[in-house]
């Protein structure tokens, strides 16, 4: 991948050290687990709900109606369904 980039904006990019890659990796793939196993139940559920809260807002400023489907058609206008 960052061969493309360097290729497609012509700078070079800088090697990245693996042993820090796979360190940072494997902290990513245990944060999740073990923030969310720490969390009660309730505190989970806020943390839901809020996240659902703040993506509708952002549906609701685009005109469309929390029931509407958006999807394209053959010519790849969008259309209501």
């Amino acid at each position: 991948m960052a061969k493309v980039v360097s290729i497609a904006t012509k700078q070079p990019t800088t090697a990245k050290n693996p042993a820090a890659v796979a360190l940072g990796r494997l902290g990513g793939l245990k944060g999740g687990n073990a923030r969310s196993a720490s969390m009660t139940p309730e505190r989970r559920k806020e943390i839901a709900q809020q996240a659902a809260k703040h993506r509708w807002a952002n549906r609701k400023s685009d005109g469309v109606e929390s029931t509407a489907v958006r999807a394209m058609d053959s010519s790849g206008e969008a259309k209501l369904a």
